[in-house]
């Protein structure tokens, strides 16, 4: 194995003699920005197959042209090129390196709290707010780092990605997005839940999605074999649980086990599946000074379903999911302190929910697309907490996006979202995004 030294040398030299060129950007990637955008190397993590390590090519043999890559014998053969990996390049080991520059013009014309994405929940009502409101935004602009290749136990990926939405005194901090590594079937990181269905999401320029969309990434160990057009998934997750204590000051939150999600995808075909997922989760909390306490559990069942037409490329997608203790894998609910509340001392009770999204993504043309969305959340908290506690949302978007060349969009959308409390007062918003994506 040659050192890291010998490697940059042999890497400088052939940019001095003009070898090393960027290739075309490949396809852009269309996943949606409700935290979906490019995934990275998932499909070879999740449908390995399994192979034997390549032999790796004779100091004696002429460099293998692939297109948009260098190969270099004396490096094993490894693939660096910019944009998504290929089987191939798996096989033969790759380092890829992808960027999504996106900017967002919103215009608000009736407030809500949350300037940059559309959050259905943080619409004020009863408040002082009026008139539009203007605002730029580029952090969902991302990186992607990702490397590959066989093993004799399957695919070998790591992967890590991040976008600008840390917090910070710039209000723009770099944050992973996700971090992982996978070998065959098996997975460690960050990533997208699996008590979702990525896949699915309608491509909104909006980054928030449909409100009532599960949305979570969390710390997780995964095991996710195929069997034939059958994908099984089970993983420990990282719990995140966003309780409402009667005192912060003289109760605190435990964490006692980790969240388990399970679930099963039929595939009928590219870009067609059907999922069934389930979510366990159990909830704590106890008093610091006394023996009070209360245990409970969250649990939630959700059905997900994408159909593409492969002529016309026009994709169908859908979601309903219903349970107790969600609230922090909700993306309205998120922060709202609805996963469990603390009713009376002893007693702590999951918060239950029922939401639905449903979107159609026309492709128009071979450069025009469009997205439509809807989602429905309805949340049923316990009458302790206060009137103005969230019941409803309604989320509605329509956009169309013009690609006048593989890497580069624009696009523009329309949004309107409605909040309703327990209190039967309600609030609406409309936004109109102006976006540009941009993909190498």
């Amino acid at each position: 194995m040659r050192s890291v030294g010998q490697v940059v040398l042999c890497a400088l030299s052939l940019v001095a003699d003009g070898a090393l060129a960027f290739p075309s950007p490949g396809p852009a990637d269309t996943a949606s920005d409700a935290g979906t955008a490019p995934d990275g190397g998932t499909p070879m993590a999740e449908e390995a197959i399994e192979s034997e390590q390549p032999e790796p090519p004779t100091t004696e043999a002429e460099p293998e042209e692939v297109p948009g890559a260098l190969i270099d014998p004396d490096l094993t053969g490894i693939v660096v090129k910019t944009g998504p990996a290929t089987e191939e390049d798996l096989k033969r080991g790759y380092v890829t390196f992808r960027v999504r520059i996106k900017v967002d013009l919103n215009y608000d014309f009736r407030p809500i709290t949350n300037e940059e994405d559309f959050v259905a929940s943080s619409i004020p009502i009863g408040s002082q707010l009026r008139g539009p409101n203007l605002n730029f935004n580029a952090k969902q602009s991302r990186l992607f780092f990702e490397g590959g290749k066989l093993s004799r136990l399957g695919p070998l990926i790591g992967h890590v990605s991040g976008d600008f939405y840390g917090e910070g005194s710039s209000g723009g901090d770099f944050r992973v997005y996700e971090v992982y590594a996978a070998v065959g079937p098996l997975l460690t990181g960050r990533k997208w839940s699996t008590f979702m269905g990525l896949e699915s999401i309608p491509d909104t320029l909006d980054f928030q999605g449909p409100g009532s969309m599960l949305a979570a990434r969390r710390e997780m160990l995964r095991y996710g074999p195929t069997l034939g057009p059958l994908l099984v998934l089970l993983s420990l997750e990282r719990p995140e649980p966003d309780i409402t204590l009667a005192d912060a000051e003289a109760e605190a939150v435990r964490t006692p086990l980790p969240d388990v999600a399970a679930a099963l995808e039929w595939s009928f075909g590219a870009g067609r599946n059907l999922r069934v997922a389930g979510l366990a989760r159990w909830f704590s909390y106890y008093e610091l000074e006394g023996d009070t306490g209360d245990n409970a559990l969250g649990r939630g069942v959700m059905l997900n379903g994408l159909w593409t037409w492969a002529p016309s490329k026009w994709r169908a997608s859908a979601q309903v999911h219903y349970g107790s203790g969600l609230g922090s894998y909700i993306s309205d609910l998120t922060g709202q302190g609805l996963d469990a509340v603390v009713v009376a001392p002893g007693r702590l009770e999951p918060v239950t929910s029922l939401g639905f999204y449903v979107g159609l993504e026309p492709q128009w043309t071979e450069w025009l697309a469009s997205t439509f969305a809807y989602g429905y959340l309805d949340v049923s908290p316990p009458a302790s907490l206060p009137s103005t506690t969230l019941e409803t949302t309604h989320y509605l978007s329509g956009n169309l996006k013009v690609r006048p060349m593989r890497s580069f969009e624009i696009g523009s959308e329309l949004l309107f979202g409605r909040r309703q409390d327990q209190n039967g007062r309600a609030a609406n918003a409309v936004r109109l995004i102006l976006s540009t994506r941009l993909f190498y």
